[in-house]
């Protein structure tokens, strides 16, 4: 989120339809204007229903205000994100029958732009595409530069791959059928599993809708039933309840803007929080763990809830005493926990690189059956978290040619099936053992396309994940709410028996 667009920023209408207006639509002022009648309209009988009193009903209306136009920009990103997953699913199917018909890029870029709808932004992104690489270049590579244009509008790494296999199938060629056959049913799988991700999030979103309903209307319970059966416990001219009730309301809306944005994503990429620098970081940690070191630093960290224990021991202070000592434990072990948890990280950010990689070795294998020359091209673009670990690979080759080692040890302290599965088959390639060639390396992209659907199922799962925890989240602020009223006509209830 951009800096000036804080809690206030949506406060003026205006901005409203300027950030609606970046996604290609346009947004009435009035209709922004509407919404906060609205918002207003139904912060008062807020206020009615839970007994608030005006001022309490402003804070309720002017953070409504301030969180409703989210929901609106996330309905028409949401439109704007689908769109452009459309397209681009499209663009690739026809693109890649059109270059498996006849291997030339500039006539599948025409063949592409016939299909496209009319108002397609894809179809305009196409078009100027072609008229670079046809008319407007000045450099010697202008076909790439042309598929570049496509790229930075819309980026996705299958679409990379796309135009990197047509690339080098015009330059260098080879056999590239096969390529484009697994490639299209790649793109069949990722359509089909994006898909059911899409309901699988509208569901999730649906139930936390359902849950936030639910936790409102338990909340009711305390003003409409106790009130009206108890009044002498009427606990609503507590500012207790009051404040309570206040926060309830506001982090309901907040987790409904919340579950309402991780519903709306970038269908086109899973984008790493992590960059190049962290990545990198990640790998050296784990591969030149010293543990040693660590423990050392665990037993210093160790002796500080120790010291606490023994102080709190020698004053008799037993439940302060007892909290120190699961404290000593995982401060003498996190040496050991920090390890794990930053082993798991990187292998799910290997299981996210490798496929890439992958992919440009098959590609490179297309043209020539020499995997040693085709992993060290490689290396150049290769993901940061595999740098490392492919180079040390190629010098071991070239140490020992013959041997298999190098390749086996690739990645192997991560334990990762896939990795040494693909590995294997690389091998078998190099060695000439393994048979026909084409056959392997028609494995090596099917098994890609099986690496590419976990790595996306992976990173789907953590975004359901998320929204499945929106989803308890209205259960523990309705309990905590509940409770709290409860706790309130408790008190009320002996008060006036005292009397």
């Amino acid at each position: 989120m951009h800096k000036k667009e804080s809690f206030f920023y949506y406060l003026n209408p205006g901005n409203v339809s300027a950030a609606i207006a970046r996604y290609g639509y346009t947004y009435r002022v009035k209709n922004t204007i509407l919404i906060y009648l609205a918002v207003t309209v139904l912060s008062v009988l807020c206020g009615f229903v839970f007994r608030l009193d005006l001022a309490k009903v402003c804070v309720v209306a002017v953070c409504g205000m301030s969180m409703v136009p989210r929901a609106i920009i996330n309905g028409y990103r949401n439109m704007y994100e689908q769109k452009r997953f459309s397209d681009v699913n499209l663009y690739m199917e026809q693109v890649l029958y059109s270059f498996k018909k006849m291997p030339k890029i500039i006539t599948s870029l025409q063949d592409v732009e016939k299909i496209m709808p009319k108002d397609s932004p894809m179809r305009k992104t196409v078009q100027e595409a072609i008229r670079y690489i046809l008319y407007e270049y000045s450099e010697e590579n202008s076909i790439e530069a042309g598929l570049k244009i496509i790229e930075q509008n819309y980026k996705c790494q299958r679409l990379k791959d796309v135009h990197a296999l047509m690339v080098k199938t015009e330059k260098i060629g080879g056999d590239y059928e096969s390529s484009v056959k697994i490639l299209l049913s790649s793109r069949a799988i990722w359509e089909t599993e994006t898909c059911k991700f899409q309901k699988e999030c509208k569901n999730r979103q649906r139930m936390v809708n359902i849950a936030l309903v639910l936790v409102c209307g338990v909340c009711l319970f305390t003003p409409l039933i106790i009130t009206k059966f108890a009044p002498i416990v009427d606990i609503t001219s507590s500012q207790v309840y009051k404040i309570g009730t206040v926060i309830m309301i506001l982090i309901s809306m907040r987790t409904y803007i919340k579950a309402d944005t991780l519903a709306s994503v970038n269908w086109l990429r899973s984008e790493c929080a992590m960059t190049e620098e962290e990545l990198l970081a990640l790998y050296q940690k784990v591969t030149q763990y010293d543990y040693r070191c660590e423990r050392r630093k665990s037993l210093l960290w160790a002796l500080i809830p120790a010291g606490f224990l023994v102080l709190f021991g020698l004053v008799g202070w037993k439940w302060p005493a007892l909290i120190c000592i699961p404290v000593f434990f995982v401060m003498l072990n996190q040496h050991k926990l920090g390890y794990r948890l930053a082993k798991k990280r990187c292998a799910q950010e290997i299981t996210k690189a490798f496929p890439q990689w992958l992919m440009e070795i098959s590609l490179l294998l297309q043209v020539s059956e020499n995997v040693n020359a085709a992993i060290a091209k490689s290396l150049e673009g290769a993901p940061v978290i595999l740098a490392e670990a492919l180079q040390k690979m190629q010098e071991q080759i070239m140490e020992n040619p013959e041997s298999n080692e190098p390749y086996m040890n690739f990645m192997k302290e991560f334990q990762m099936i896939e990795v040494q599965s693909a590995m294997g088959m690389l091998y078998s390639i190099s060695s000439g053992r393994g048979g026909d060639a084409d056959l392997q390396i028609d494995e090596i992209l099917s098994k890609n396309a099986s690496l590419l659907s976990q790595s996306e199922n992976a990173a789907n799962d953590g975004r359901l994940a998320a929204l499945y925890w929106q989803f308890l989240f209205p259960s523990i602020i309705g309990g905590g709410k509940l409770v709290a009223d409860m706790t309130l006509v408790t008190i009320a209830f002996m008060t006036t028996s005292l009397y």
